[in-house]
């Protein structure tokens, strides 16, 4: 694996010889063989496999959901290994911001209440969470939007509330799988563009996808065969 050379962007995601295997003997499921990647701060990095390729366990241990069986996670320098399930936690909702196909919102609250939740999680106070969460709003384009709740709002809409929730506690790493899923040809691009503009403005971003045109979008793709990254393409001039 390629380290960093002097003077350039640090890595916000390390991984190192990792590999996830399910069961023992001849029922053993190999997800992931001996995989490295490295994502540096700014980064705009596509994950794309087909089904059962091991992108989802690549994306489990990557948020801190599931652990490698061996090799090393380091995590905005921090090893993930070497954390208890308390600390993986404070880990999770501090330094990695997930949105979901499913957007995964709290359907009777509103806007507001759903970018709102992780700050309560970390215990902000409650001034700075309205002053960060309204920011966010405003960052998606849905400060307006504030006091709807996720069945007044459209696809497109719920999605970029999520996004906004996954910001608001200003993670080092922007995680998405398959962000578009389950949107609209407009949608899907509205959606695209926003992370198009978080890329832009340093964002880190590593979005898991089964979708070439999705993946076209990132600075770097990266592909998964048979629990393997099997390539890696930078698709943007």
């Amino acid at each position: 694996m390629t380290t960093p050379a002097v003077g350039a962007d640090p890595a916000v995601l390390d991984v190192r010889n990792l590999s996830k295997v399910y069961g023992e003997g001849d029922t053993a499921v190999h997800a992931l063989r001996e995989v490295d990647l490295l994502v540096r701060r700014g980064e705009y990095v596509a994950v794309i496999g087909q089904s059962g390729s091991g992108k989802s366990t690549l994306l489990n241990i990557l948020g801190c959901l599931d652990a490698p069986t061996s090799g090393r996670y380091l995590l905005d320098g921090l090893d993930v290994a070497n954390l208890d399930e308390r600390q993986q936690s404070v880990l999770r909702n501090r330094q990695i911001g997930f949105v979901f196909q499913s957007f995964n919102l709290i359907p009777r609250t509103t806007a507001f209440a759903n970018v709102e939740l992780p700050m309560v999680y970390a215990g902000i106070s409650r001034r700075h969470r309205r002053e960060r969460t309204l920011a966010a709003l405003d960052l998606v384009g849905l400060a307006g939007r504030a006091d709807h709740r996720p069945n007044e709002l459209s696809g497109g809409q719920q999605q970029r509330v999520a996004v906004a929730r996954a910001l608001v506690t200003g993670p080092a790493l922007l995680l998405a799988d398959e962000p578009t899923g389950n949107l609209d040809s407009q949608s899907t691009a509205d959606v695209l563009s926003l992370f198009d503009g978080l890329h832009a403005a340093g964002r880190t971003i590593v979005l898991i996808t089964h979708d070439s045109e999705v993946a076209e979008r990132a600075d770097r793709t990266v592909v998964v065969t048979d629990g393997r990254l099997r390539d890696q393409v930078g698709l943007r001039s």
